[in-house]
């Protein structure tokens, strides 16, 4: 049992939800005409309504019992303090300091920290003025009207969420966009309709080396360098939030356009640190400095108020209660403000890479459940989705209902309208509606279960009069603190985030792995085969870009003929046979494909093939295939290729590869560095025989252990000979090989397709 488990207000907590698991909320509400007023508070511009909770008095009490018992109190106090919370990164955590009034005194490591803070904000707004005002011109001279914020988890979703928030107050002729994806659309779409010559990019980076930041980066500069044409158009056009200064330099950004920040602000605690350039830049240093004072004003209710009127401390506990004891695993926060669209999202990374842990500070295993999973949608948006499964789901999903008094765009009865829905919706999820209502309603026996609700669905209703950049800034103050307290109660530490780090050291792994397609993979199978199938998909793509022709590619072999198109993944076949002529495939093919349009042909034809033409006819087919004129037979360009070749300029993943194909007979090919040599190694003399006798089909018929014998014998032979990288199976029979020697690897017949659209990126 763990500590936590052993407290006093713990078990009195367990004993007391056997009492109340059961209780309705119809109850609580008929038993107290009051409860309402019991259960609120009110601080630094918000009012929090949580009597749709199933809670009692003695409910609340055991909650701030178990919250002075687990020395809530002392570590809130501790954080104020900078003490060095954050202890697995020996950090203290003051993004409290970001928003302190000057004159304030907040000290780390004996320094008083305030004075840096309003240091960068005063250059902050200096720089935010010269972008607002058109005094920041670019390399044309001028003006900048676009700003492109560039991060990644807390540099990104703060800024975006904060500026979606305070639009309304926004500089409209600025256009704001965001790009954090390390997928290159995120920045071809924000970048799609913006003149290079007016555009400023944020880079936000603490270390400068952030991968999907700094890939961004590289990206926005190049964008801009096609347009400038000189590198020293990066200084008016970069600013760079970051510490790493030489980093910064390098990447051609004067120190006047860095704006640092310290090691003590976490980045999903830093949308109010030199992170929140962007929203300084869209509302102006004065909404900003009133955004400062609204997280001010909650961190002074947190800081200074009793457990039992503390706003932070009430949510928190709150959702332990339902977390552990309830058993709910979600947390649904819902804004009746279309402002508010991104909150949801921004939440996510505050909540759950804060307290998503599995150890205690000490390193222990905990052994309750921790972090919740937040999310959301706004209202009425979401009622027409998923408050179907909050309503009569099996699942207990509390909600965050989220409203203001005034809208801040009035028209007619839309504000009456939404907040209506609000309010209805935490009233139907905490009473519901009966099996007796429904029927008194008249509703058919047989339907009456299926409109009955169970109600008791709990709920908060954090309201203000309006959104303002304050009561933004006490809102996302409110949810940090109240995700202290939680972790304080579980004894995690909120402020590090090493969960991220295993699948980021991995990553840089695979693709490096995924750019030299010559390196050996040691994964699992599963991802040694997905990687495998990205190289294939990546060398497809590389091959298929602008100006490449539809190509129809034809593997042909003695039992059947199969085709397939380049732009799409359907394949159609036909039998063949040693009698096949060419006439007689054209005949059965051109009614196969009527429907396919086609701008090339290749074939894939089991014989010699010299410079594209064929040596000899294929000894499983029939006669003429030699002079025939395929080009004519299809008024189009012909590419003719033996089927070995075009399997292994398939399954090329770069470097130096030898191909041997297991089939009927022997096939093989050798590609170096990119450059195709067909070989005819099949028929070479080797033992009493030729290899292909060896390895061929009717062999493995007669003596399969023996078989598998000669084609390891063959392929090390091959190796000692033609020194590959790497050699790659094809053909049927490799199915019948369970084991293959390192550096060996198995491919697959539908390659054959892959290289015969390759081929005419080759040339002739």
């Amino acid at each position: 049992m763990s500590t936590l488990r052993k407290k006093d207000a713990w078990q009195a907590l367990e004993r007391h939800y056997e009492s109340m698991r059961k209780r309705r909320l119809r109850d609580l509400f008929a038993r107290d005409s009051e409860r309402a007023k019991k259960f609120s508070a009110e601080a630094a511009g918000w009012r929090l309504d949580y009597s749709k909770h199933r809670i009692n008095n003695a409910t609340m009490q055991h909650l701030f019992a178990l919250a002075r018992e687990c020395d809530v109190e002392a570590r809130r106090d501790a954080m104020f303090a900078g003490e060095k919370i954050n202890n697995t990164e020996h950090r203290a955590a003051l993004h409290i300091a970001l928003r302190a009034p000057a004159g304030s005194v907040i000290e780390c490591d004996g320094k008083n920290i305030v004075p840096g803070v309003h240091a960068t904000l005063d250059r902050m707004a200096v720089f935010a003025d010269a972008v607002r005002n058109g005094d920041l011109t670019g390399f044309s001279g001028k003006r900048i009207r676009n700003i492109v914020n560039i991060g990644i988890g807390g540099s990104d979703l703060g800024p975006v969420m904060a500026y979606e928030a305070l639009r309304h107050y926004s500089d409209r002729t600025l256009r704001m966009r965001f790009v954090s994806n390390v997928d290159h659309t995120d920045f071809a779409e924000a970048v799609r309709d913006l003149e290079p010559e007016e555009t400023l990019f944020i880079v936000a980076s603490k270390t400068f080396t952030t991968l999907e930041t700094m890939t961004n980066a590289h990206t926005a500069r190049d964008w801009l360098l096609a347009a400038a044409g000189s590198k020293q158009a990066v200084k008016k056009h970069f600013v760079a939030l970051s510490t790493n200064r030489e980093a910064v330099r390098k990447f051609g950004i004067p120190a006047m356009h860095t704006f640092g920040f310290e090691d003590w602000v976490g980045g999903r605690y830093s949308m109010d640190s030199a992170i929140g350039l962007s929203t300084m830049i869209a509302i102006g240093p004065r909404a900003f400095g009133e955004m400062l004072d609204g997280f001010h004003a909650m961190d002074e209710h947190f800081r200074n108020a009793p457990l039992e009127e503390n706003l932070p401390a009430i949510m928190g506990l709150l959702g332990v209660w339902y977390n552990d004891f309830f058993g709910a695993e979600t947390v649904a926060v819902l804004p009746y403000e279309q402002y508010l669209k991104r909150f949801p999202a921004y939440l996510q990374q505050l909540t759950m890479e804060s307290n998503g842990k599995r150890v205690t500070r000490g390193g222990k295993a905990v052994d309750v459940a921790t972090g919740p999973v937040f999310w959301g949608e706004p209202g009425t948006n979401g009622q027409h989705s998923f408050y179907q499964l909050i309503h009569q789901g099996t699942r207990l999903i509390p909600c965050d209902f989220i409203a203001f008094g005034q809208s801040l765009n009035p028209s007619g009865r839309h504000h009456d309208l939404l907040l209506a829905n609000v309010i209805a919706q935490a009233e139907a999820l905490a009473f519901g509606k009966t099996l007796k209502e429904v029927r008194d309603e008249g509703v058919p026996a047989a339907l009456a279960p299926h409109k009955v609700f169970e109600g008791n669905r709990p709920s908060s209703l954090l309201t203000a009069q309006r959104l303002t950049p304050a009561t933004l800034g006490a809102l996302v103050a409110l949810y940090e603190h109240s995700v202290f307290v939680q972790a304080a109660i579980w004894d995690i530490n909120p402020f590090d985030q090493w969960g991220v780090e295993l699948g980021k050291v991995l990553a840089k792994k695979v693709a490096e792995e995924i750019e030299s397609p010559r390196k050996r993979l040691s994964h699992d199978d599963s991802t040694n085969t997905a990687i495998r199938w990205y190289r294939k998909a990546r060398a497809q793509a590389e091959n298929q870009g602008p100006g490449t022709p539809t190509v129809l590619v034809l593997d042909i072999g003695g039992t059947h003929v199969k085709m397939r198109i380049s732009d799409r993944d359907e394949m159609r076949r036909f039998k063949s046979g040693p009698d096949l002529t060419p006439q007689q495939m054209m005949d059965k093919l051109l009614p196969l494909v009527e429907d396919w349009r086609y701008d090339a042909v290749t074939l894939g034809v089991p014989a010699p093939v010299i410079q594209g033409r064929l040596r000899t006819d294929p000894i499983n087919l029939g006669a003429g295939w030699k002079d025939f004129d395929f080009r004519r037979a299809f008024n189009c360009p012909v590419r003719v290729v033996n089927d070995a070749a075009m399997q292994a300029l398939g399954s090329y993943q770069g470097g130096r590869m030898l191909f041997l194909g297991l089939g009927t007979g022997l096939g093989s090919a050798l590609i170096i560095d990119g450059v195709l040599q067909p070989t005819e190694l099949s028929h070479m003399p080797w033992r009493k025989h030729t290899y292909e006798h060896y390895v061929s089909d009717k062999f493995y018929n007669e003596n399969k252990d023996a078989w598998t014998d000669n084609v390891l014998e063959l392929i090390q032979v091959m190796r000692n000979a033609f020194m590959p990288d790497y050699v790659m199976l094809g053909g049927g029979n490799v199915r019948h090989l369970k084991d293959l020697p390192d550096g060996v690897l198995r491919g697959e017949n539908g390659n054959a397709f892959h290289g015969g659209f390759r081929i005419w990126e080759l040339p002739r």
